[in-house]
Formats: structure tokens, C-alpha cells, sequence
């Protein structure tokens, strides 16, 4: 498992070290080095599979993350004669089979004008060791905030599908990955839906815990003959035993085609794997998010190493609930409170949650808002 991501001079981050759990949740205000966290898995991620993080080196713009040049991922983004030119990614893992540390550390010169940064010192002499770290297992699966919306055909990939088995940043292929391993049956049993009713398949897990959201909901997928593309279906469950009129994505909402990939990944990515999502409450009803963060902490639970950027209180609530049933050990559960330093340099407070799913205490701004607008009500 990861254990940390230490950042230096990596966009919000002048440096620190950020503990990882099983389950680790990411939250504070708009701008305040969320993101950054994530976008720092994802740029090594990419790097790594285009084989350039075998030479040290960073591509700062591909499939899972778009950031620029050296100048939009350096350090408050200035320049002067005082800059610090290095930029680097440290983590921080352990090896439970062998029982071993392992550790990663990459480091890149911060040139302006490039979007593929060059390392700096010796290349990484332990390359071969990477896949040993669940960030660059098979199965990884990075969902940005901009996931697909509703439209009535969605593109395939042979490579992301089939050789990768990603759901692309996007979750873009999402259709195409449901047409080719809807039938597969789910590996880890831990989180899957019990009822009798619903199969180990991933199809119906998918439909099983699409009820948090919209209850009655089913969602199928369709090849288009001749096409590079698939398409998807939603029905509702009528008063008689089966399903209604099928419905194009564009006729339901945002929030099922927006949720699909987040309940997929969750479904489809391996133990020993990671798992980042952006916003995954977004669209979703409060009784979806909440269903959501329990789930999350289920997936987590069963190995899968899972990070959250949220600004949701119900997604947190969620978590804290699957705490306190003993769904996660609170040990394994990592909260992090993200905001500006006066230096302009991302400030973090960490609270833990007990066995109780009480949090050790509530920082300013720390999903207060309610309680703040309350008091401003009654005053």
C-alpha cells in the first residue's frame, strides 16, 4: 500500500509530506492544493505508461491529467533569481507480501517553456520495482471532476478497454468497457450487492447500487454496428415485474450518466489497485451521496486504495457512518483539510475520526457551512 506523497515545489506545495490510507478524503475551499494532490498521482501515472518515468522524466500532459508547461506546475508559478528549479514527487509505500519499504523519489527540472520535464541526477535505477506501488498497478482508474455527461453515443478503445482496463480519466469508456465485460464476474466480494436477486456480474452490480440513486433504474449498453462507438440505455422498473421504455442518457439527467463510471470503477478496480475520483458527488441527490461514501469505504475495505477530492459533508458523513459499523477500521481512514497559507503555500489539517466515526475536531471551514448559515438565520 501507498503510505504517502511527499510534494516539493509541485503546485500549491511548497513541500509536504501527506499521509495516505486505505481511504483517503481530500477537502477545503476552491484552489487550495486539492487537486494538486491528485494531479500529482496522475502526472507520474501517465509518465509511467508512456515510459518515460523509466528515465525520470514527467509528462505533464496526456490522457489522465493536463497541466501544462514546467511554469504552470512549479510552485506558485513564478520565476525570479530565488526559484527553487526542482520540482519533485516522493512515495512513500510498503510492500505487505515481502514486508518491505519501498520507496520512490522523482525529480524534474522546472523548464518554462516544456510539458516534458527532464530528470534530473541518475534515471530511477528501481523502475522494474514500480508496479510493487498500487498507483501503477493494472486496473488503476483516475476519474477527473470533468466526467462524461449525457449524449447518445459514447467512443470505444481497444487499448484502454481491453489491454488497460481503464474507464479513461473521462470515464469516456465507460460504455465500450460495460459492452465488453458487463457478463465478467466481480472479483472482490466484499462490496458487491448481497441481495439474491443480483448476480456477481458487473452488469447487475452496476444496476444494483444505481438503486441509491435513482431507485427503479437500469442501465444497459448496445454496440453500434459499423461504428467505433456504443450506446446507453436507461429504464425504470414499471408496476409489472420488468422494465419500461427504454430512454436515451440525454432524456434522464446529468446525474446517472455522471455517476456510472464512479460506480464502475468502484466496482471493476482490483485489491492492491488505486482508485482517485474528483467530485464524485457531483449531480447526485444527498441519499446518493451518502450511499456513495459508504460505498466508497466498502471498496476501500476490500483493498482497493481509494482517494476522494470532495466538497461534499455527505460524502464525509457517509464514511463516518461506514466507520462507526465497522465497515473500515477508522485506522485506515485519512482526512485531509486543504487551505492557503499566507506565504500562498497549501496548509493541511488532518483530523481522524474515532471508532464512532467522531471527528478529533472541525477546522474552520471545515464543512461548516451549515451550521454558519444557520447562526446567520437565527441572529
Amino acid at each position: 500500500m501507498l503510505e504517502a506523497i511527499s510534494l516539493h515545489n509541485f503546485k500549491a506545495f511548497s513541500d509536504d509530506t501527506i499521509q495516505i490510507g486505505k481511504l483517503t478524503l481530500l477537502s477545503g475551499l476552491n484552489g487550495t492544493g486539492k487537486s494538486s494532490v491528485l494531479q500529482a498521482f496522475g502526472v507520474l501515472r501517465q509518465s509511467f505508461d508512456a515510459t518515460l518515468l523509466q528515465y525520470g522524466h514527467w509528462l505533464l500532459n496526456g490522457d489522465i491529467v493536463e497541466l501544462g508547461t514546467g511554469y504552470d506546475v512549479g510552485f506558485s508559478g513564478t520565476f525570479d533569481d530565488t526559484t527553487d528549479e526542482i520540482i519533485s514527487i516522493s512515495l512513500i509505500g510498503h510492500d505487505d507480501k515481502l514486508g518491505t519499504a519501498v520507496t520512490a523519489n522523482f525529480a524534474v527540472s522546472r523548464d518554462s517553456e516544456r510539458d516534458v520535464l527532464l530528470n534530473v541526477g541518475a534515471p530511477f535505477q528501481s523502475f522494474i520495482e514500480l508496479p510493487r506501488l498500487p498507483l501503477f498497478a493494472r486496473g488503476f482508474q483516475y476519474l477527473r471532476a470533468d466526467r462524461i455527461t449525457p449524449a447518445v453515443t459514447f467512443p470505444k478503445s481497444h487499448d484502454a478497454v481491453s489491454e488497460r482496463g481503464s474507464l479513461g480519466s473521462k470515464g469516456e469508456f465507460t460504455a465500450h468497457f460495460l459492452l465488453e465485460h458487463g457478463d465478467d464476474d466481480i472479483q472482490g466480494l466484499d462490496f458487491r450487492k448481497n441481495d439474491r436477486e443480483v448476480s456477481v456480474r458487473v452488469l447487475s452490480q452496476v444496476n444494483a447500487w444505481l438503486q441509491e440513486f435513482s431507485p427503479g433504474v437500469r442501465v444497459d449498453v448496445q454496440n453500434v454496428p459499423m461504428t467505433d462507438f456504443a450506446r446507453l440505455e436507461f429504464s425504470y422498473r414499471t408496476r409489472g415485474a420488468g422494465h419500461g421504455q427504454a430512454y436515451r442518457p440525454t432524456n434522464v439527467g446529468f446525474g446517472l450518466t455522471h455517476a456510472l463510471p464512479v460506480v464502475v470503477g468502484c466496482l471493476i478496480t482490483p485489491p492492491g489497485t488505486m482508485l482517485l475520483i474528483e467530485n464524485p458527488e457531483a449531480q447526485l441527490h444527498p441519499q446518493g451521496q451518502v450511499a456513495l461514501g459508504k460505498f466508497l469505504a466498502r471498496v476501500a475495505a476490500s483493498g482497493v486504495q481509494v482517494v476522494v477530492e470532495t466538497h461534499s459533508d455527505h460524502i464525509l458523513n457517509g464514511i463516518r457512518v461506514a466507520v462507526k459499523r465497522e465497515i473500515l477500521p477508522p485506522g485506515d481512514l485519512k482526512v485531509h483539510f486543504f487551505s492557503r497559507s499566507s506565504t500562498g503555500s497549501a496548509f493541511r489539517v488532518s483530523p481522524t475520526i474515532d471508532k464512532n466515526g467522531l471527528l478529533s475536531d472541525w477546522p474552520q471551514g471545515f464543512f461548516t457551512q451549515w451550521d454558519d448559515t444557520l447562526i446567520d438565520l437565527l441572529s
